[in-house]
């Protein structure tokens, strides 16, 4: 179900052209790693089975309810398979967009965070305190890094689409990322936006503010969640 359905204005962000932009933005399909709630951000993985199907049913979503301009992806393969088959149903063939890339984890990358917890308490900690711009991946990216990275794609992609409606498929550290920042909240609490996989949210970006249609509906998937339940938790990319 939608966490949003309502619309709401937000004055944090606006259009960096003085124009307006409509964006649906995916979470791409599930993956081997989410299930097994494993920390693959940068780790290129592929969807399994489930993550498929889902791919399917929310492309047929966005063929009978949207007319798109413009299809955009992260170049990991679970965003860009799901971009394929959203593209091949509606005509459009998706653009890899690399700074739309989930999180690199580093030296993490791989683990649980049961391990973190256990092997590497003090970033876990640091991982709990949500004022913490400072943490750091061991080899791997920033939060603050991380989180400037997400608004400047999203910037040059409504410079880029202005007057233009554009699919954007990621991950859920991305599109939370960048919902905190249109809220105005702290962004390194992954769990103000657990959104499933192969959900759609739907944002208008204008001159004075970016109005939140929807996030996180998955009514496109109900079926499926029906034959097979499991869900990634929020943190799993």
């Amino acid at each position: 179900m939608p966490m949003s359905s309502h619309p709401a204005q937000h004055p944090h962000l606006r259009h960096p052209r003085a124009s307006e932009t409509t964006l649906y933005l995916v979470r791409h399909g599930r993956t081997d790693s989410n299930v097994r709630g494993i920390l693959h951000g940068s780790t290129d993985v592929p969807l399994d089975a489930h993550g498929l199907r889902q791919a399917r049913c929310v492309a047929e979503r966005i063929a009978a309810d949207v007319t798109v301009d413009a299809l955009l992806s992260s170049p990991l393969a679970r965003a860009l398979t799901t971009a394929r088959m959203i593209g091949a149903r509606i005509g459009i063939e998706p653009i890899a967009v690399p700074e739309l890339v989930e999180m690199d984890f580093g030296a993490l990358e791989g683990l649980t965070v049961d391990r973190i917890e256990a092997e590497h308490p003090e970033i876990a900690r640091r991982m709990r305190d949500f004022t913490d711009d400072d943490l750091a991946w061991p080899g791997g990216e920033s939060r603050r890094g991380f989180h400037l990275r997400v608004l400047a794609a999203f910037e040059a992609i409504l410079a880029d689409h202005a007057s233009r409606t554009v699919v954007v498929v990621a991950h859920g550290g991305v599109i939370g990322s960048y919902l905190a920042q249109i809220h105005g909240i702290s962004p390194n609490d992954w769990e103000a936006y657990p959104l499933g996989n192969c959900s759609l949210t739907h944002l208008h970006v204008t001159a004075d503010h970016t109005m939140v249609h929807r996030i996180n509906d998955q009514t496109h998937l109900d079926l499926l969640y029906e034959l097979d339940r499991p869900e990634a938790a929020p943190w799993q990319h």
